[in-house]
């Protein structure tokens, strides 16, 4: 009876956990920042410290609004073409300006009616001829919170222990000699954690076993397409081994290493390939992967991962779509990662031991063993 009631508490807890969301103003400006196409945005939602589901918005831009034309003109050309040419110049440069003005009005806004039900605010701006500095920082604590390193002159940035909620705004408008212009650029952040009752000490290791049968479903639907291909994976890297990371450099393209540059690594699982004519299939059915994913981190809040909101594969870029966290004395992590390039998709679903290591050439590897790369016969 005990076991039922305790159950139905926390189900109780859960649900109503769930319920909470993040300011409506400030998510009303996330989706007003999503349609401008100027801006790149990076959202996060992550379990894996133990107070609650945990949710990461990034948004920035960099703009270059003013900038002389170096036009090489031939000698023929008129006087009126010249001109027209040059007012061409100015009109893209004006609009792209405009963009940015408009974000700002409508983040000033925000930030100016949340700063009176904010727990603590700070707004500073400075303006001066083309130089301008903007720094913003709202804070929503819930009772106990602890605020540290408060704002002192010319600061901005809270660092929040247990806060409920953060959104902090930085922009800077100014001449950049490499771009050779004025450019414009801007940060936003909003930070809030939704408590959901589990505690780290409550939480199970992450069940690879599980999340990878709730995917198979559309990772079969991935393997019938015609040219597709799985290929075992297999990096190890050593204690002991060291290698430089670089473009010129090393063998290795990409590390997470929470020890030294010579840790050791072990990288096993599938490596499935989608040739790149199937364009339209592999984006359709990467859509209904993560969705799969995110169904499977949202029913485990007792498991501890992090997840990437996508919409699409990545170009170049390997993105850790879903990372499962090791928890307690489980030294594995595992990871679905995704990425295409110009022969095709790439989707890797992956258990780690030790640091993690991402060998360069990984798409066309057999095995990379302590530098040494065996490739795959075409």
């Amino acid at each position: 009876m005990k076991k039922i009631l305790s159950i139905i508490l926390m189900a109780a807890i859960t649900t109503a956990a769930y319920s909470q969301k993040p300011n409506e103003r400030l998510v009303r400006l996330e989706e007003f920042l999503k349609k401008e196409s100027s801006v790149r945005i990076s959202h996060k939602q992550l379990n894996c410290s133990g107070r609650g589901i945990e949710h990461q918005w990034y948004t920035w831009f960099n703009e270059v609004t003013s900038k002389t034309p170096r036009f090489n003109f031939d000698e023929k050309i008129s006087e009126a073409a010249r001109q027209h040419l040059i007012e061409s110049y100015d009109s893209i440069n004006a609009a792209r300006h405009q963009r940015v003005v408009t974000m700002l009005d409508s983040i000033r806004l925000t930030f100016a009616l949340l700063g009176k039900d904010a727990s603590e605010s700070y707004t500073y701006e400075y303006h001066k001829a083309d130089i301008d500095t903007i720094k913003y920082t709202l804070a929503f604590r819930e009772e106990g919170d602890t605020l540290l390193f408060p704002p002192a002159a010319f600061t901005y940035r809270w660092e929040l222990v247990n806060a409920r909620e953060i959104a902090s705004f930085d922009y800077s408008r100014g001449y950049d000699n490499w771009q050779e212009g004025n450019v414009e650029k801007g940060q936003y952040t909003h930070l809030y954690s939704i408590p959901n009752g589990i505690t780290w000490d409550d939480m199970k290791p992450f069940d690879i076993e599980a999340f990878e049968t709730q995917i198979e479903p559309v990772l079969k639907s991935f393997r019938k397409l015609k040219g597709a291909k799985t290929y075992p994976v297999y990096w190890r890297h050593d204690e002991g081994f060291m290698d430089d990371i670089g473009e010129d450099g090393g063998l290795i393209q990409m590390t997470q290493s929470y020890s030294n540059m010579s840790s050791f690594g072990l990288t096993t699982g599938t490596h499935l390939f989608i040739p790149a004519t199937h364009k339209e299939e592999a984006e359709a059915l990467y859509k209904q992967l993560v969705s799969l994913a995110y169904d499977y981190i949202n029913a485990h809040p007792e498991q501890p991962y992090r997840y990437r909101f996508t919409s699409r594969f990545s170009y170049i870029n390997l993105v850790d779509v879903v990372e499962g966290v090791n928890y307690g004395d489980d030294d594995e992590a595992y990871f679905l990662s995704c990425m295409f390039d110009e022969d095709g998709y790439h989707i890797l679903s992956l258990r780690n031991k030790g640091d993690r290591w991402i060998p360069k050439d990984w798409p066309k590897l057999k095995s990379y063993i302590n530098g040494e790369m065996v490739y795959r016969k075409k």
